[in-house]
């Protein structure tokens, strides 16, 4: 199992233990032993990169781990050994090691490694981090459409070394244009002789070097696709996006957004950045809940007299604030999940906000029916506090499931990203609601 050989490495290179760590490196996948290495101190991390002797899996151990850790090992190798070990890497995760290198050092790596590589290299660069062209791998299986299966089977093997991955033949027309695909199995499924044009799908899905890496992402899992050919806008291709690529885009856009919740932006690495700086980031957002606080004083100030008149209302306020707040992040986290799988796209918005306001409304009748039965019990001599503390759960519940399913929703409409709605946002705006919904349901039953 992978997780006991992490710990083996961590543990031998913790104690310095240099001959036992070469044989635990030499016995582990690259992805282990990068996996092993974000938990160690920089010297640690040094050591064991000093460990492993095949170039594979030195420059695969390279293109899995994170900017930091990258940072303190590109300085303990040598120029030349850094150079080899990006020559080695397939473009694509050159392209990604190379982006994250210290400034210097990237424009001497680029002057340094493989003509080929370089204009490749270069070709990706060119192209937004988080886009389709930020993330292709360059190097694709293409054929022209008037050669046979068995064309297509002499050039596979004669190019085959230059592939990271075959998972589909793209077929171009005369003019370099992508006209359709075929897989691997119809090509050795079908008579030698029988021409690519004839077995080809020509409805293909194609993503444009600009769109969103998250789009992509969407594409390969609606469609169960294992790469995506990235056009331009005469549908020559630039390269392919691989499944891959599509896993590493699904983990990175799952911590933003959950970062992006939490209302802390992009900073899930806590050695990335000062402390001013972050201090300055969380400050963004946590303004936004200390105005609606503000807010909040404010409004409860205006029900001064109804407070006065039933003090034991104030006891209330909590349960109201805590069980609208958490049914508002619950509705807004499944509206923010329903965009990024795209169910946003195939089911209107009436439809999934009447579905969270007949959720909330269920949920409210049952705390309704708690609350409000705790309240009938505790001051069972004045029964219309009951109605009043259940009507308002109710109704602040219904608003909450509402509030917090139609901000993501509408942001995302305004093209604005709508994870960042399900933190301060939706909080601070359904505490007011609940506190506004509260007293004023208790001043029309109770009357004060």
């Amino acid at each position: 199992m992978a997780e006991p050989r992490v710990e083996v490495i961590r543990r031998l290179a913790r104690r310095g233990a240099t001959a036992p760590l070469r044989r635990a490196v030499a016995k582990s996948r690259p992805v282990d032993i990068a996996s092993a290495i974000s938990h160690l101190a920089p010297a640690e991390q040094r050591t064991v990169l000093h460990q492993i002797t095949e170039d594979d899996a030195a420059a695969e151990v390279l293109a899995r781990i994170d900017k930091p850790e990258l940072h303190n090992l590109v300085r303990a190798l040598a120029f030349d050994r850094l150079v080899t070990l990006l020559d080695t890497m397939d473009v694509d995760d050159e392209a990604d090691v190379i982006e994250r290198l210290p400034e210097e050092l990237r424009a001497r790596v680029l002057q340094a490694i493989e003509h080929e590589d370089k204009v490749l290299v270069e070709d990706i660069l060119a192209w937004p981090e988080d886009s389709a062209g930020g993330i292709m791998q360059p190097i694709a299986f293409r054929i022209n459409e008037r050669l046979t299966c068995r064309d297509a089977i002499r050039t596979l093997h004669e190019q085959q070394e230059d592939l990271e991955t075959i998972f589909y033949l793209y077929v171009e027309n005369d003019a370099d244009q992508l006209v359709g695909v075929a897989s691997l199995r119809a090509l050795l499924t079908n008579q030698p002789s029988t021409v690519l044009q004839d077995i080809m799908t020509t409805d293909v899905l194609t993503a444009r070097p600009l769109d969103d890496q998250e789009e992509v992402a969407r594409i390969v899992s609606r469609y169960d696709l294992l790469a995506v050919p990235v056009v331009d806008e005469n549908r020559h291709m630039l390269g392919i996006v691989t499944i891959d690529d599509v896993v590493d885009v699904i983990q990175e856009e799952a911590l933003e957004d959950m970062m992006l919740m939490a209302g802390v932006g992009d900073e899930p690495d806590p050695s990335v950045g000062g402390v001013i700086g972050v201090a300055r980031q969380r400050l963004t957002w946590l303004l936004v809940t200390l105005v609606g606080g503000i807010g909040m004083a404010e409004l409860i100030g205006v029900f001064e007299h109804a407070l006065a008149s039933k003090a034991l209302l104030a006891g209330f306020i909590p349960v109201m604030l805590g069980m609208g707040g958490n049914v508002g992040i619950q509705a807004a986290t499944v509206a923010v999940r329903n965009i990024a799988v795209g169910h946003d796209q195939t089911t209107s918005i009436p439809a999934l906000l009447y579905r969270e306001l007949r959720i909330g409304m269920l949920l409210g009748l049952a705390f309704a029916v708690t609350l409000g039965g705790y309240a009938l019990v505790r001051w069972w001599d004045e029964p219309l506090i009951a109605a009043a503390i259940a009507t308002a759960i109710a109704s602040t519940v219904a608003a909450a499931a509402i509030l917090g399913a139609i901000v993501p929703l509408t942001l995302n409409r305004l093209n604005v990203d709508p994870a960042i709605a399900t933190g301060p946002f939706v909080t601070t705006g359904i505490d007011m609601f609940a506190i506004l919904i509260y007293f004023s349901t208790a001043k029309i039953i109770l009357g004060i």
